[in-house]
């Protein structure tokens, strides 16, 4: 799950979005998402807010590649 929280950090970085923008556009307090990242989860409904706000499938956060 670790690298969910790193793709989310690197499209976060492509798209030039804060992390603390991210969050409040998800609706989600920044500790929140650091706690998640700490005990290596997240809901599914932040995952796909995130994906949503950067405009990116879930598949790509979670790091699956559909053309292999």
């Amino acid at each position: 799950m670790a690298e969910v929280f790193n793709n989310i950090r690197a499209e976060c970085a492509r798209k030039r979005i804060p992390l603390c923008e991210l969050t409040s556009k998800a609706g989600i307090e920044r500790k929140t998402f650091y706690n998640w990242e700490d005990k290596g989860d997240m809901p599914l409904s932040a995952l796909n807010k995130f994906a949503e706000i950067l405009n990116v499938t879930t598949d790509k956060l979670l790091g699956i590649d559909l053309n292999k």
